[in-house]
């Protein structure tokens, strides 16, 4: 990944929290200019705006405005980051592409692949650049896993299952209006089903379920897809539970059973690896290596160390023979914020190539999140599970 040398007029349509940290994650770029913001509040446009300047304070006279279309049609902006709620996101990005602006829109994109494949048909027509925010796939410790999964070090994988139990958003928050949100698998699932594609394939069935609350709202959503690689599936539960007290710490963990062993990843933004099995000496020497790459201070580049040492290093060739030993290790990183920012950096940067060279496609494309989204669809259930009689 390489940096811009260009810079950008960005507007962020959409003035709540997210468009606070991105303006504050992003502003430190070169590349970044935030130009105007649009929010319904005079405060929660100055807070976004705040935030840009506590990282940027060379640069002042940001517009603002107060409606997400007004943005849009500022005829002085180069780029369009969406950040309002789901529902409105493929009407906006219609309304953008057409402007002639380049998008970058927060997941999912849309409420369907549907209309998100309109818009990237839009976007490839204009020749005008569309992607959406899907950001996990920049982090090292995400590919650290995809090179273990795809070289077999632990044998193949067999089950995967992700658990992730997160704070309960407010009553009354568009959340939890499906109309506007699309249901927890598509507003917040399609960062979790792109890393599940990128490791075990794409997805071949899915099922998925709801339960419901007395209030209407459905905080716990499941779901089992068969991802298909090579002619291999592998199943994966998806678990999403929006319950926890907000005094409560929030967990996020990945569970991958293979063969030989088992290897488990902590946290929504990833933050502790852990690799156990029966391996060889040859694969050890060859996990220790890809482990030892993993950069311990974050950075939007980080990734780039890891697919240095994929490329460098000569995977073992299994042997039944061999004898094993047992192996563990634990990667554990630190500023979680520090993360959250470069991996959203990365994005941006990744976003910026695509307006520069049109023969790029990027880490994750406009199609991967369309893929994300269908998949998210088939998991959305109407109903909670049939009761066994």
């Amino acid at each position: 990944m390489i940096s811009s040398s260009f810079c950008y007029r960005v507007g962020i349509a959409g003035a709540g929290a997210f468009a606070e940290f991105l303006a504050a994650a992003l502003a430190p770029l070169p590349s970044f200019h935030l130009t105007a913001v649009a929010g319904r509040t005079d405060e929660k446009r100055r807070r976004v705006i705040a935030a840009y300047h506590s990282r940027n304070p060379q640069i002042d006279g940001v517009r603002e405005y107060r409606q997400a279309e007004e943005l849009i049609n500022d005829p002085h902006l180069d780029i369009v980051i969406l950040t309002t709620p789901p529902h409105l996101h493929a009407p906006l990005a219609k309304r953008a592409l057409e402007t002639g602006k380049h998008v970058l829109l927060e997941k999912p994109g849309g409420l369907t692949a549907e209309t998100l494949r309109a818009n990237i048909e839009l976007a490839e027509n204009r020749r005008r650049a569309l992607a959406v925010n899907l950001v996990l796939r920049y982090h090292p410790l995400i590919e650290a896993i995809c090179q273990l999964i795809r070289h077999s070090s632990l044998g193949d994988v067999d089950y995967a299952s992700l658990h992730n139990a997160v704070h309960r958003v407010a009553n009354g928050h568009w959340f939890w209006d499906e109309r506007q949100s699309g249901g927890i698998f598509i507003e917040h699932g399609v960062h979790f089903f792109e890393v599940g594609r990128h490791w075990f394939g794409e997805a071949a069935k899915a099922q998925g379920f709801a339960l419901h609350e007395q209030n209407g709202t459905r905080p716990r959503v499941g779901a089992t897809v068969i991802h298909e690689n090579n002619g291999r599936l592998v199943p994966v539960h998806y678990y999403h539970g929006f319950t926890m007290d907000p005094t409560a710490p929030e967990s996020t963990h990945w569970h991958i059973h293979t063969k030989r062993g088992r290897i488990v990843l902590d946290g929504w933004i990833p933050m502790q690896l852990s690799v156990s099995g029966l391996v060889s000496a040859d694969e050890a020497a060859y996990i220790d290596a890809l482990l030892d790459a993993i950069p311990k201070q974050p950075y939007a580049d980080a990734i780039e160390p890891m697919r240095h040492a994929a490329d460098r290093l000569a995977p073992p060739v299994a042997s039944p023979a061999a004898p094993r030993i047992p192996y563990e290790r634990t990667i554990t990183l630190s500023d979680r914020h520090g993360w959250y920012e470069a991996i959203a950096q990365a994005r941006f940067l990744d976003f910026c190539r695509l307006i520069e060279n049109q023969n790029e496609r990027g880490l994750v494309t406009a199609e991967d999140a369309a893929a994300d989204l269908a998949l998210a669809e088939a998991c959305t259930a109407a109903d909670e599970p049939s009761r066994v009689r």
